[in-house]
């Protein structure tokens, strides 16, 4: 049986065996997650079938492993609730990247961890999916760093890890050298020759400026 968060109503009901409450039914109104709560709090969003061990499910559709049901980008929780944040092959899913990240930004604490793993733009999956809307490259969650760039994408995060994952075959090791020796040489001259696999990401909450 999964650990039950304290203050996650939703949460507890999923536990007892009683299907997740809608983010808009009276009881995701209560406040799924109460701020007041210690226990580190894990939002695994857009989880799906996949059950992540500590993490809190939140999907849009009912799944094995969910456990609040809402929208990734109207999240039913208050601000600066989450200590942890995942989304697992999520972010090309979502139509409006820039909203989904700023309630990310909303509902993390500052110093909220948030691990992002999405397909490669160069990658077969990437494509392969229907229901992808995005391809995204390695230097695609700068845009939520940069000051220059805060005034459409949002902001609010510092990039504090990237890696780009390659297949063990031949192409792969190729790959892997000349990403080695220049990141923005292989995205624009190289990528679709020896193709990348997985993006992995992670960004850090900033604190809220002093006004």
């Amino acid at each position: 049986m999964p650990a039950t968060l304290p203050g996650v109503s939703a949460a507890a009901r999923a536990a007892e065996g009683t299907p997740p409450e809608p983010a808009g039914s009276p009881a995701a109104a209560r406040g799924a997650i109460a701020p007041g709560g210690r226990q580190p709090v894990r939002l695994d969003l857009g989880c799906g079938t996949k059950r992540r061990e500590g993490f809190l499910g939140v999907d849009r559709f009912v799944c094995p492993a969910v456990r609040v049901l809402g929208d990734v980008s109207r999240l039913p929780f208050g601000d600066g609730c989450a200590d942890e944040i995942w989304l697992d092959n999520v972010i090309e899913h979502v139509l409006d990247i820039p909203a989904l990240m700023a309630e990310v930004a909303r509902v993390g604490r500052p110093g909220c961890l948030v691990r992002v793993l999405t397909p490669h733009f160069s990658a077969v999956s990437s494509w392969r999916d229907p229901t992808h809307v995005h391809h995204l490259s390695y230097f695609s969650m700068d845009h939520f760093a940069k000051p220059s760039t805060a005034h459409y994408a949002g902001g609010g995060f510092d990039v504090v890890r990237r890696e780009l994952q390659f297949s063990h075959s031949p192409s792969g090791w190729i790959a892997r050298l000349i990403f080695a020796l220049s990141p923005h040489a292989y995205e624009s001259q190289f990528c679709f020759v020896f193709r990348a696999r997985t993006l992995y990401f992670e960004l850090v909450v900033r604190a809220p400026r002093a006004r």
